[in-house]
């Protein structure tokens, strides 16, 4: 099934570009993530990286598909070390099959030595009505299944959002903001009795000519969350309890892109009593092709 869903959001894509004659070139984008993690005061947890590879492709109009892979390796103190492969695929239509929304469907798969997770199959669609440059308003949702084990765990994700622009607030340049509020639901329990979680993100969004700059904080409790529009999925069973960041970024005359990203989030790991700071630092290079 997943092939299917794979093939299918390709042809999507180029069968309604093809359909649409465009005579302008497709636009694609290429990024590499490189990622360092720490965790601190943890007696289970060590350390860990992790590189990802992005590309988009866009008609310049309506369409776009992205595709990413990414590799993760995190070291236990005294269990075996855990790897593990995620491969994502996207596609968006904006304010062609009804003016004024954008409609985003995808799937996101997991190969991992977690034996819960492992073949992990995460299906997510959004849907967001924008006025552009004002507002916007949506709702994203998230089935997760990891069906691999006897265990056969399903969890639900519900993210509405909403976003505004910010620009009268300040005297040059591009300032956005925007809400999400995370309901999950677990079907077991998983050494954890508490089935629903609930969570409030709060971002700000700054842009001046090459210069970006984001910030964000979360508080609330999160588990198995799916996050950046579907391609990070948090798939062991640790319970996230709030975190910050900020990034900053900056494109150079010839289209390069450098960003560095520096998270932190506090969790505790199912069946311990322990709270755990998770120090994420993320290296971006990007550019268009």
């Amino acid at each position: 099934m997943r092939k299917l869903l794979l093939v299918g959001l390709a042809c999507l894509f180029v069968f309604t570009v093809s359909g649409q004659g465009y005579t302008q070139p497709l636009q694609v984008y290429g990024s590499l993530y490189s990622t360092v993690i720490n965790f601190s005061d943890s007696s289970i947890k060590d350390d860990g990286w992790g590189i990802t590879g992005y590309a988009s492709i866009k008609d310049g109009q309506y369409n776009s598909l992205e595709l990413g892979v990414s590799q993760l390796h995190l070291d236990y103190k005294s269990e075996p070390d855990l790897d593990q492969t995620d491969f994502t695929i996207a596609y968006t239509n904006t304010d062609q099959l009804i003016s004024h929304h954008a409609f985003r469907l995808g799937f996101h798969y997991i190969i991992s030595d977690d034996n819960v997770t492992d073949n992990g199959k995460i299906f997510f669609g959004k849907v967001t009505y924008f006025i552009p440059y004002e507002w916007n308003v949506g709702l994203e949702f998230d089935y997760s299944l990891y069906d691999n084990t006897s265990t056969d765990l399903h969890v639900y994700q519900f993210l509405p959002h909403a976003g505004f622009y910010l620009n009268h607030l300040i005297p040059t340049g591009t300032l956005y903001t925007e809400s999400k509020f995370y309901y999950i639901h677990k079907d077991k329990n998983l050494g954890l009795s508490k089935d629903n979680f609930f969570s409030f993100e709060q971002s700000l969004n700054y842009y001046y000519r090459a210069f970006d700059a984001k910030a964000h904080a979360w508080v609330g409790e999160q588990i198995y969350a799916v996050k950046n529009a579907g391609f990070v999925v948090y798939n062991l069973a640790d319970k996230y309890k709030g975190g910050l960041g900020i990034e900053v970024g900056y494109t150079f005359k010839n289209g390069l892109r450098l960003a560095f990203n520096l998270t932190n989030d506090w969790l505790k790991h199912v069946g311990y009593s322990d709270t755990v700071k998770q120090t994420v630092f993320t290296i971006t290079v990007g550019t268009n092709f």
